[in-house]
């Protein structure tokens, strides 16, 4: 798992480092509700600085599909 990607997870979802790991999903966290999910999005955008698209946010649902998500951006993860 990228550190990167596990420490902003962290920072947003206000959780350990150690708590996130790829199996992390929205739907399983109370704490990632909707406005969370934008705070991620906004949070990966500006860290990785791209611009995701619609598609791309709405796949977002788990720290591995984030991840899955920036390789295919050919971001270094």
């Amino acid at each position: 798992m990228n550190q990167d990607i596990q420490n902003l997870v962290a920072d947003v979802l206000q959780m350990p480092a150690a708590a996130i790991t790829e199996d992390v999903a929205m739907k399983d966290l109370e704490a990632w509700d909707s406005l969370k999910h934008m705070e991620l999005v906004v949070a990966v955008e500006q860290n990785f600085q791209i611009q995701l698209t619609f598609d791309e946010i709405l796949l977002m649902q788990s720290v591995g599909a984030i991840e899955n998500v920036l390789r295919q951006r050919g971001v270094a993860v």
